[in-house]
């Protein structure tokens, strides 16, 4: 059984692409997560969650479908503050336990100048600075 929405230790709720393109109205975008992977902090859009018994243990897992590393040298010039991305949809797909997700982010579409393509950039607490 896949599912939609799974609420993180801080509070918020992370929900997954699989139920807000199925929405009608405007989604809430809630799909991207900061993650740890193996000691490393990566991005992700959650495609969906599900539960798997695994000898005998009840685990819960998100597919997730990775962003690509920051763009380095949009990070350097921006001294470190512009986190972008290349979004890689289904050539990055990668099961995670959800103990792996920290909180929810947003990922925001832009065409940086002087760099081809779109990149997504980072925004942390999307939301909760009023």
């Amino acid at each position: 059984t896949k599912w939609a929405r799974l609420r993180l230790p801080n509070g918020q709720v992370a929900r997954s692409a699989w139920k807000e393109r199925a929405m009608t109205k405007q989604p809430r975008m809630a799909r991207n997560v900061k993650l740890l992977l193996d000691g490393q902090t990566a991005i992700g859009e959650v495609y969906f969650y599900f539960n798997m018994t695994i000898r005998d243990r009840r685990k819960t897992f998100a597919m997730v479908s990775v962003y690509s590393d920051p763009h380095q040298d949009l990070l350097r010039r921006s001294f470190y503050t512009v986190f972008a991305c290349h979004h890689r949809g289904d050539n990055s797909l990668r099961l995670i336990e959800i103990c792996a997700i920290q909180s929810v982010v947003a990922m925001v579409p832009h065409q940086f100048p002087g760099i081809n393509g779109t990149l997504y950039y980072l925004i942390e607490r999307p939301g909760l600075d009023i």
